[in-house]
Formats: C-alpha cells, structure tokens, sequence
C-alpha cells in the first residue's frame, strides 16, 4: 500500500492532534538523518548496490519529469532505515457494511488509514478498533508522498526491489505529487495506479535491452494477474453488498454469519482465479476493511484508459491529467468527473 503521509509532519489540537504530534516527532527524526543522493552517490562506504539502485531511481525520475509528471524536490535525499516498510497502516471499517472509518485531517481531507512509524503503535491502534467491533486490516506502506508540499525522501527500504516494481513505484508516488482530489483517497490511488502501470510500460519498452525487455514480460504477467484478481475484487464486493442490502430483512446475526460464508468461498477454487505469478488473494482471512484497503489499489484499468481515449489516445499523460483535473473540479465524485470526459471532451487550447 502506499498512502499519503505527509499529514504526520502537520499539528493540530484534538485527537487527531495526538496522532499528528506522535508522528511528526518520529518522522523529525528520521529526516535530520537523511543525507543527499549525490553525497551517498559520492560516498566510498555506500554498498554497490545502493548506489546502483539510486541511479535506477535518477533514470525513472528523469523519465517521469518528460511525462510531465511533478518531480521539483523529490527523492533528492535518503533515509536508511532498517524497517522493510516505511510505514505501518491500519484501516478499519463496519463489519456489516462495506463502509470505511474515516480520520479527517487538514488539506487532504478524510482518509481510510491511519499510519504510524512504528509496528508496535499501529498494532495497538488496531487493537482498539477491533474492540470497538469494527473489521480491520493491517499492512504496510512502500512509500508515501507528500503532495508537493515537502521534500520527498527516498526511504532505503523503497530500494529493495526490482526495476518494473521500483519504477512503478516512483510514478505512483508521482502521481499523487501531480494530481491529487483532497478527500477521494480511492479515485487518488486508482489514478496512480493506472498512471504508474501506464508509464511503467513505456519504460520498459522504450528502454531496448534484452534484459528490460524480459522485465517487461514478467510485468505484464503480474499486471494480467491483477486483472484477475481486481474482477475477483469485484465479484466479491457484489456479494458482499447484496447480502447487506438485505440485511434488515436477515438481522445481524445472519448477515455475519453469510458474510463469512462468502469471504471462505471466495478464497477456494473455483472462485479463487489461478494466478501466474502472483497470488493476490493469499490465505489470510478477508473482511470488509481488507476488502475496502485492496479495492483502493484494484483500479479498473479500462475505465481509465477509455476516458484517455476520448481526449485522443496519444495525447500525454499530462494532458491526461489536466483535463481530468478540470474534469474532477466540475464534479462533487471524480469517478464522475473522469466518465464526463467521454461524454464533453473537453479539448486543452495551445496543447499540453
């Protein structure tokens, strides 16, 4: 998951205040220990493969910055971290409805996650929600973005993995630099998603080596198992909410037990899709905020693609995005705003 964490560096009273104050002391901390990429670059004591991966990094930024994505200030420094992640999330959500608990928090507005630096804290964030009865799920976060108002740094963990996984990481992150609609956090991440798993593409593509061209295989591999599992997602959600539109009708003591019924179905054969690569659906035990949390990230690449293809499907992606965003202004839901295209193109004066 990767969600947008620039909010902890911001204090204000009440409980989300508590939080907020908790969090900007830890990334306080962390950021008086980062240092520049060029002196890391520089550095005789940095491993070979740090150093190869930050220059992996530099190339996917350079391609991004041509696609007119926001690259001013970003991934200038690095954080070492002996943390896999660079944050820990916890979502929560009714455990008879597919409806979020939301923080609201201010500029970006309500969000279905918290996120804290330390293990032990979202784990016991989660324990109180539990409690209170709602469904949660807990993760952790690649990578956050700060939308532009800050310095965005390179955490080291974000450097363990591979090229495609690396670059569609960064153009995600990219994305929500770019483009953001305070208080959409699905239509945001579907949007970058779309975005990153576009540009990754090009990337690849446009990189000409045999070894980019494999990575390239092996990527749209994973993509057409995330088709699968996003048409799983969406079945499942189907179930899911005709169960709780009946609900009255059944009581809550049915509701939950057919809920449960249905996650376990879901979860086997012949429901279950055969994956190639990756198996997105695991074994872990599903429940509506995982089904919420995983919908966030499970975009329906083709809508997006068709409101592109009505503005003129070579247009750029900052076309793309302009006009969206001039979409998204027009409409209280973005999801509208990105259909409109299709229905009033809206054609940009002087190109992009």
């Amino acid at each position: 998951m990767r969600p947008v964490f620039w909010l902890n560096l911001i204090c204000v009273w009440s409980l989300a205040g508590c939080y907020l104050t908790s969090q900007a002391l830890h990334q306080n901390d962390l950021f008086n220990a980062r240092r520049k990429v060029d002196d890391v670059l520089q550095s005789p004591g940095t491993k070979a493969k740090t150093k190869e991966q930050l220059v992996k990094v530099r190339r996917v930024l350079d391609f991004a910055r041509a696609q007119g994505l926001s690259t001013a200030g970003a991934y200038d420094y690095l954080i070492e971290t002996q943390q896999p992640v660079v944050s820990y999330i916890v979502q929560a959500a009714s455990d008879d409805q597919l409806v979020f608990i939301t923080w609201w928090f201010p500029l970006v507005g309500e969000v279905p996650y918290l996120g804290f630096f330390r293990q032990d804290e979202r784990d016991a964030e989660a324990a109180k929600l539990r409690a209170i009865g709602y469904d949660v799920s807990t993760g952790g976060a690649g990578a956050f973005s700060s939308l532009g108002w800050f310095d965005d740094p390179i955490f080291s963990s974000m450097l363990e993995r591979g090229d495609a996984d690396l670059a569609h990481l960064f153009f995600h992150e990219l994305t929500h630099r770019t483009f953001w609609v305070p208080g959409s956090s699905t239509f945001n991440e579907n949007l970058a998603e779309y975005t990153a798993t576009l540009l990754t593409r090009e990337y690849l593509s446009g990189q000409g080596s045999n070894q980019d061209l494999a990575l390239l295989s092996r990527y749209e591999l994973k993509q057409r198992d995330k088709e699968l599992f996003t048409a799983w997602l969406q079945r499942l959600k189907g179930d899911l909410m005709s169960l709780y539109k009946a609900g009255p009708q059944l009581g809550r003591e049915q509701v939950l037990l057919r809920k449960q019924a249905i996650l376990q179905r879901y979860q086997l054969p012949p429901l279950k899709p055969a994956f190639a690569v990756i198996d997105y659906v695991g074994k872990e035990a599903w429940n509506n905020a995982s089904v919420l949390g995983a919908s966030m990230y499970a975009p329906e690449l083709a809508r997006f693609a068709r409101a592109r293809q009505c503005i003129g499907g070579d247009q750029s992606i900052q076309r793309f995005l302009k006009e969206l965003k001039v979409a998204t202004d027009r409409s209280s839901d973005p999801f509208v705003g990105l259909d409109s295209l299709c229905l009033n193109p809206m054609p940009m004066p002087g190109g992009i």
